[in-house]
């Protein structure tokens, strides 16, 4: 095979590979609860629908960036080809070996599993949990 199909159908399989994981990166909303008999169904309901609540995600991988000043942390994920950056906020709970931790405690090269909503275009940090310190830290 030449050298350039070799990399067109590399090129394939990641691009076959990338988007199922991508799409696996959004966390499944639950269902509504049933209604009780008798009790009005959604379609009974008068009042009109207003935009829907933020979705959470989730994200995990090693932490590729820490910036206290901006308070962001960048997490790679596959493989470290793909990066999502975090805000992080008063809010956002943060554990490092089952402690809580606060930004400053997350290091380049941690394994992270966090939770965060898309909001005005930013990733709004609800939970980083530090599952892996690396090597050297131990």
């Amino acid at each position: 095979m030449k050298p350039i199909s070799k990399l067109l159908v590399l090129a394939a399989v990641i691009v076959a590979l990338t988007v199922p994981l991508a799409m696996a990166q959004t966390a499944p909303m639950p269902s509504p609860a049933p209604a009780a008999p008798g009790a009005p169904g959604p379609a009974d309901l008068s009042a009109p629908r207003t935009a829907s609540l933020p979705q959470e995600k989730l994200v995990e991988g090693p932490v590729k960036k820490v910036d206290p000043v901006a308070k962001t942390v960048q997490v790679g994920w596959f493989f470290g080809f793909f990066r999502t950056t975090l805000e992080v906020t008063d809010n956002t709970s943060i554990a490092v070996e089952g402690m809580k931790a606060s930004l400053l405690d997350i290091q380049e090269g941690d394994e992270v599993k966090a939770s965060y909503e898309p909001r005005d275009g930013k990733n709004i940090a609800k939970s980083i949990e530090v599952t892996t310190l690396p090597i050297e830290s131990k």
